[in-house]
C-alpha cells in the first residue's frame, strides 16, 4: 500500500496528531483498569467478578470490531476518533456515581468506544506513513502508547482509589486524547471509500499477519497476567516479582524502535517471525536465569521488546498486504485477533502453570511462539512455491 498523497509537512504534522493522541488513550485506559479492579475488590467482589469486569473491554472490542469500519466510514476519522474521547470521557464518572453492578455495562460500552478509536487511529497511521519508515512510524506510535500506559498506572497509585480525583484525573488524560486532533484538520485521511472486508477474505489475503495478531495477544496478556506469579513460584520476594513487570515494560518501550527499523530495513515478515523466535527462546531460558540476576534482568527487559515487538512488526505488515480501501475493516480484524488472544493467553498459561508448575508459563509462551513460527514458515514456502 502507498502513502496518501500529502505533502512533507502535511505528513510530519498527521502523524505528529494521532501518535500524541495515543498517549493520552494509553494513560487513561491503562489507569482505569486497575482502579475498577481495586475498587470492586474493596467492595467485596470475588477475583472471578472482577476478571468478568476486566474481560468485558476485550469482548465487546470481539463483538463490535467488525462494526468500526462502518462507524469512520459514516463519520470520518476525526469525528470517530472524537466520539471515541468524548464518549470515554463521559463514562468515566459513571464508575464513581453508579452501582459496581453497572460498571460491567459501562466496561462492554467502553470497549465498543476504545475499538473504533483504536482500529481509526491504527489505518490513519498506515494510510498516511511511507512505505519506506512505516516500521519506525508504527514502532514510535507503540513506544508513545507504552509510555502512556506506564504513567497512568503509576499516578492512580499516588493518586490513591478514594474519592473523585483518580476519575478526574482519567477524564484529563482523556482529553489529551483530543487536544493534538484539533490540529490535524484537513490532514486525516479519507475513509469515506472504505469497501467492507469479510474475516475469511483477510484470512486467505494475509494469514500470518492476523494469526501473528492473535498469538502477540496471548503472549502479551500472559506475561503480564503471570511473570510475577511465576517470579514467586521460583522464589522471588513478591517486591521482585513485581519488578519482573516493570523491567519487562520498559523493554517493550524502549525496544520497538529497533523493531521498527529492522522491519524498514531488513523484511516486515523475517522481523515478525524474528521476533517470535526470540520470545519463544527467551521464554525457554527464563528458568535458567532465575538464579542468575546478572543475566535475568538483561533478558527480561530485552524478551519484552520482542514479546510487544510481534505487534509492532504485523501492524506494519499489515499496512503493506492491504490496499487503503480495505485497511480500516483489516484493522478491525486485526485487533480483534488481537483480542481473542488476550483472552485466552492468560487462561491458557493459567492451565498451563497448575499442570507443569512455574515451568507452565515458559512452556506456554513457547509453544505459542514455535506454533505461530511454524505457521509463518509454510505460508512462506506456499507463496514461494
Amino acid at each position: 500500500m502507498t502513502a496518501i498523497a500529502l505533502t512533507e509537512r502535511q505528513r510530519r504534522r498527521s502523524l505528529a496528531a494521532i501518535i500524541s493522541a495515543g498517549f493520552g488513550a494509553g494513560m487513561s485506559m491503562a489507569s482505569l483498569l486497575p482502579l475498577i479492579s481495586l475498587q470492586l475488590e474493596r467492595r467485596g467482589f470475588d477475583a472471578g467478578l472482577i476478571g468478568l469486569n476486566a474481560a468485558m473491554f476485550p469482548i465487546s472490542v470481539i463483538c463490535f470490531g467488525a462494526v468500526a469500519p462502518l462507524v469512520v466510514r459514516r463519520l470520518g476519522a476525526l469525528r470517530t476518533l472524537m466520539l471515541s474521547a468524548v464518549g470515554f470521557t463521559l463514562l468515566t464518572p459513571l464508575y464513581y456515581l453508579t452501582d459496581p453492578w453497572t460498571w460491567y455495562g459501562w466496561r462492554f460500552l467502553a470497549g465498543f468506544l476504545g475499538a473504533i478509536g483504536w482500529m481509526t487511529s491504527e489505518s490513519w497511521l498506515n494510510m498516511v506513513a511511507r512505505p519506506e519508515t512505516r516500521g519506525r512510524i508504527m514502532a514510535v506510535y507503540a513506544t508513545v502508547i507504552a509510555s502512556g500506559m506506564m504513567i497512568g498506572p503509576f499516578i492512580i497509585s499516588a493518586i490513591g482509589i478514594d474519592g473523585f480525583w483518580p476519575y478526574l484525573f482519567i477524564m484529563g488524560a482523556t482529553s489529551l486524547t483530543a487536544l493534538p486532533l484539533l490540529f490535524a484538520r484537513g490532514l486525516s485521511p479519507d475513509f469515506s471509500r472504505q469497501e467492507p472486508l469479510h474475516p475469511w477474505t483477510a484470512l486467505k489475503h494475509a494469514p500470518t499477519v492476523l494469526v501473528g495478531a492473535a498469538a502477540g495477544g496471548a503472549v502479551d496478556m500472559a506475561v503480564m497476567a503471570l511473570l510475577p506469579v511465576w517470579g514467586v513460584a521460583e522464589g522471588f520476594s513478591q517486591a521482585d516479582a513485581a519488578r519482573l513487570i516493570s523491567v519487562f515494560a520498559a523493554g517493550s518501550l524502549l525496544m520497538q524502535w529497533p523493531v521498527g527499523w529492522l522491519a524498514d530495513h531488513w523484511s516486515r515478515r523475517g522481523t515478525l517471525l524474528g521476533c517470535s523466535v526470540v520470545t519463544g527462546a527467551g521464554a525457554l531460558l527464563l528458568p535458567l536465569a532465575a538464579s542468575e540476576p546478572l543475566l535475568l534482568w538483561p533478558l527480561i527487559f530485552i524478551w519484552g521488546g520482542v514479546v510487544f515487538g510481534v505487534y509492532t512488526a504485523a501492524l506494519a505488515l499489515m499496512g503493506d498486504r492491504f490496499p487503503a480501501h480495505e485497511l480500516a475493516g483489516a484493522n478491525a480484524l486485526f485487533i480483534m485477533a488481537y483480542q481473542v488472544g488476550s483472552l485466552s493467553g492468560p487462561p491458557a498459561a493459567g492451565l498451563s502453570m497448575d499442570r507443569f508448575g512455574a515451568m507452565g508459563l515458559p512452556v506456554m509462551i513457547a509453544a505459542v511462539s514455535a506454533a505461530f513460527l511454524l505457521f509463518g514458515l509454510i505460508r512462506r514456502a506456499m507463496m514461494r512455491g
